[in-house]
């Protein structure tokens, strides 16, 4: 059952100021913002690129980008996060072994600090990152962009990283009337029923 059935879709429409002038040329900008695995050895927490929309471990062939009059990709983003809660008593744990092993009753600042990211990155080394998948449509007769969420965190990543990727402005449009130029409702299932059939 695709997503589109279980009425669980929510959009976002934009409008760019420029569209590109062929396949290539989008497989091409794709690729230089493609998504780059998430290592739990990375000083980074966060990775954030481009995907195939059907296969969204592919950063590099995207044989999925032509649906019709569309080009369709995925935007991915994998985030290492641990609450307080989740950290404190493994840290509690590796300072107060530090204090013993090193004979200290007060422990400076930045070994503290120094104790807690070793101890995120050996959380990281036993976890997964949340990885967040959201599809995109963009629609090259009508020059319209379909963001497959209304996400607060989503969005903002989304428009920064396609106006970098593209090289274009995004302007939000009023949902309703884009749905109206594309043709209804229906034609937008027709297009993303195919991504999400699998």
């Amino acid at each position: 059952m695709t997503k589109l059935q279980k009425g669980s879709v929510s959009i976002s429409v934009f409008k760019p100021d420029k569209i590109p002038a062929d396949i290539a040329v989008v497989r091409e900008a794709l690729e230089r913002f493609a998504f780059k695995k998430l290592e739990p050895e990375d000083v980074r927490d966060e990775s954030t690129g481009w995907v195939d929309a059907i296969l969204c471990f592919d950063n590099e062939k995207f044989n999925s980008l032509m649906h019709d009059n569309y080009f369709v990709f995925a935007l991915r983003t994998d985030k290492y996060s641990f609450g307080a809660a989740q950290i404190r008593p493994y840290f509690e744990e590796a300072l107060y072994l530090f204090q013993i092993e090193n004979n200290l009753e007060y422990v400076a600042a930045q070994q503290v600090k120094e104790i807690k990211e070793q101890v995120v990155r050996r959380m990281k080394m036993n976890s997964y990152p949340k990885t967040t998948i959201t599809e995109v449509a963009w629609d090259m007769d009508k020059g319209t962009v379909y963001l497959f969420s209304q996400s607060g965190q989503v969005i903002p990543k989304f428009v920064d990283i396609f106006e970098k990727t593209f090289e274009t402005n995004l302007e939000d449009q009023y949902l309703f009337d884009s749905l109206k130029d594309m043709g209804g409702p229906e034609k937008v299932g027709s297009v993303i029923d195919k991504i999400w059939s699998f």
